[in-house]
Order: C-alpha cells, then sequence, then structure tokens
C-alpha cells in the first residue's frame, strides 16, 4: 500500500477513535446525571408521600406520581463526527432535557456548570429545576390522567 493511502486511512482511524472517545465520556457523564436527577427526584416524591399523595419512590428506578411513571433517560445523539448528550424527564404532558455540553458544563434550567461541581454538591438550580419538573408533572397528570398533550 502506498504511503499516502495509508495515511488516509490512519488519519480517518484515528478521527473514529476520537469520536468513539467522546461518544462514551459523554454517554457516561449522561448516565450520572440521570443517576443523580433520578435520586432527587425520589427524594423530592418523598415529601409527596409524606402528605398522603399517590406516588411511588421506594427506589430511584420505579418512580410515579399519581400512578404515572417518570421517565428519566441520558439521551445519547451521535452522528459522526458530533456526539450531544441530554438528560430526558418526561411524565404524561410535562418534559425537561438536562442538557450536557461538550465542555461536560450543564444546562438544566439555571447557569450552567461543570459535571464535576454536580460530583461534588448540587447546585441549588438543578434542584430547583427538579422540583420544578415534578410540579409541572403532577399538575399535568392531576389534570388530564397522564395522557399527553395533543399536538
Amino acid at each position: 500500500m502506498a504511503q499516502p493511502a495509508r495515511e488516509i486511512l490512519l488519519s480517518t482511524i484515528a478521527e473514529w477513535s476520537k469520536f468513539a472517545a467522546e461518544r462514551d465520556k459523554m454517554r457516561k457523564i449522561a448516565t450520572d446525571v440521570a443517576m443523580v436527577t433520578r435520586t432527587i427526584i425520589k427524594d423530592d416524591l418523598a415529601i409527596f408521600k409524606s402528605k398522603q399523595i399517590d406516588v411511588e419512590c421506594e427506589n430511584s428506578e420505579d418512580l410515579k406520581v399519581l400512578g404515572v411513571k417518570i421517565n428519566i433517560d441520558p439521551v445519547i445523539e451521535e452522528t459522526f463526527p458530533t456526539v450531544k448528550a441530554s438528560v430526558s424527564l418526561k411524565c404524561g404532558g410535562a418534559a425537561r432535557h438536562i442538557i450536557i455540553n461538550p465542555n461536560t458544563s450543564i444546562s438544566a434550567g439555571g447557569p450552567p456548570f461543570m459535571f464535576e461541581e454536580l460530583k461534588r454538591v448540587v447546585p441549588e438550580s438543578f434542584l430547583s429545576n427538579a422540583a420544578e419538573f415534578l410540579r409541572d408533572a403532577f399538575l399535568n397528570v392531576a389534570r388530564t390522567g397522564g395522557a399527553a398533550p395533543a399536538k
């Protein structure tokens, strides 16, 4: 194989390796952010439960408000050479997205903060955003029984 052809292939492999490493890094961060979010929502639901409101919050994987499941899922959009990561929160017609930026800062309804900060202490704006989502979900389910709004 001629050296120029070999260089083309090796360059392509290097670009792919960089993309794959970025995808794996962003997938891990999104999964970690989703786990933190589930824990926060679980703790918030405990407040509802203490007031005898129909919620399920025994574990972070099975969360429900008035019988409707709360979905908190990492989302990875990967189209070579770009990777976008977020966490989707949905319950009935209520929805929010936590955006994970390429520099690993997190945008969640307040000033962006770094992922490393979230690992040390959860910012107040993140806690407020989770509470606002849960309020929206609760009110939506109470009004509609959990049906998503018509589009």
